[in-house]
């Protein structure tokens, strides 16, 4: 038995796939080897953006078709601070209020989701933030009981008609 040398082997396995290597990945496949597409197309939903790390969980927790600036009190002093990146959201949006096309940050009076190291908020407060991340912040403040007259107004003005 005489041995192959290895040039002799790398040649023969070059010519072995000089064929492959002239067509076309197109020209590689087998026409049918997918099924049609169905018509009208497929209907998927859209992928998310490609980010360097996973996107944080959102949740919407107030939901009116009211105007934000009619949800309760203006709070000029915090928003100040806001500004001053004192009074602040820890995770902007993570907590998301939908008001009429408005959408905006919601922290909680007793710590979740509040930067609040001089202790400026009231612990039975709920704080909406409006670009909250920029010096043009804007504070308001509800309570748990103007969440429940925005609802509220709203089911009774869709009774009415």
């Amino acid at each position: 038995m005489t041995r192959c040398s290895p040039v002799l082997l790398a040649a023969a396995a070059i010519l072995a796939a000089l064929p492959a290597l002239a067509d076309s990945p197109l020209n590689r496949t087998e026409d049918g080897h997918q099924p049609p597409v169905p018509p009208g197309g497929y209907d998927l939903p859209l992928a998310p953006p490609v980010v360097r790390y996973p996107l944080p969980p959102q949740w919407v927790t107030i939901r009116s078709t009211q105007d934000w600036r009619k949800a309760g009190r203006f709070e000029k002093a915090l928003s100040d601070l806001c500004a001053a990146r004192t009074f602040r959201e820890v995770m902007p949006m993570r907590f998301r209020a939908i008001f009429k096309g408005d959408v905006l940050g919601v922290a909680f009076g007793h710590g979740l989701n509040l930067y609040d190291p001089k202790k400026q908020a009231n612990r039975k407060l709920i704080y909406l933030f409006r670009n909250g991340d920029s010096t043009g912040c804007t504070v308001v403040s509800i309570t748990n009981e103007d969440l429940r007259i925005l609802n509220d107004g709203e089911a009774l003005a869709k009774k009415k008609p």
